[in-house]
């Protein structure tokens, strides 16, 4: 597709609209595969999610290792090495998502996996997603900067998935904070286990994750006329009013401070 122009590196701004039109469905499908599973049988769930099994590992792996991990577990390594050598790769990958899957799971590459993995893949991954909207870190990143001493980070973790405090990261500071009687840890902790509050939750998450987007992309110098046309008028993911330049601007400049996603 050398003819094609694409306005952002990878992507040209229709399929930036796709990726950002593929959110609602996300986000539906985060509450899916909970209420999927909390409507099985006790005996169902012992199978599907046994009692010695947590995905809080994963978010131990960097983001490009959770995101191979995912891709053996729905066994879709050949599918991406052969979407890798098209003419546009990333289109294909958007086509696909589109694509009824009716094929019955089995196992995963080579039929290494279990379905408690797939379970645990599957909601790390929408966790991530959430988490990008929220704070446009994957959980990845999150847990890296509480190995770097970084509280706030570690309460951000816990918003998004409570069970991230099984992460050995999380535990370890836990326990730090458990010997020395650290209060004020663990009224965060708790405050932080009660989830997002409604502000993280409805405000802008489609508008963070484009910008996380951006930046991975390596787009770091954008005028005020790009990013209302792009964020504005092509993704509409922030309203047409008198203070979008300069909101977005601002929002556009703390994004460029976060690290690219890891």
């Amino acid at each position: 597709m050398d003819d094609i122009t694409k306005e952002y590196g990878k992507i040209t701004a229709e399929q930036f609209k796709t990726l950002i039109d593929k959110l609602p469905e996300l986000r539906k499908q985060r509450g899916e595969l909970s209420e999927l599973v909390r409507g099985v049988s006790k005996a169902k769930l012992e199978e599907l999610l046994p009692r010695d099994y947590a995905w809080s590992d994963i978010y131990e792996l960097p983001f490009i290792e959770h995101l191979a991990l995912m891709l053996l577990v729905i066994d879709k390594v050949d599918f991406i090495k052969q979407a890798a050598q098209a003419p546009d790769p990333q289109q294909v990958v958007l086509d696909a998502h589109d694509l009824d899957d009716d094929e019955e799971w089995t196992g995963g590459w080579k039929g290494l996996f279990e379905k408690k993995h797939l379970i645990g893949v599957l909601f790390t991954i929408q966790r991530t997603i959430l988490s990008i909207m929220l704070y446009q870190k994957t959980m990845s990143t999150l847990i890296d900067e509480v190995r770097q001493g970084n509280d706030d980070s570690l309460f951000d973790a816990v918003r998004v998935d409570r069970a991230a405090v099984a992460c050995p990261t999380i535990a370890a500071r836990i326990c730090r904070a458990e010997l020395l009687h650290d209060k004020h840890f663990f009224i965060h902790l708790r405050n932080a286990l009660k989830g997002p509050s409604q502000k993280h939750w409805q405000s802008y998450q489609d508008l963070r994750y484009a910008l996380c987007v951006l930046r991975d992309l390596g787009f770091d110098k954008l005028s005020d006329d790009q990013l209302e046309n792009l964020l504005v008028h092509q993704l509409k993911v922030y309203p047409n009013d008198y203070n979008a330049r300069r909101n977005l601007r601002k929002q556009y400049t703390q994004s460029k401070k976060l690290n690219p996603l890891k």
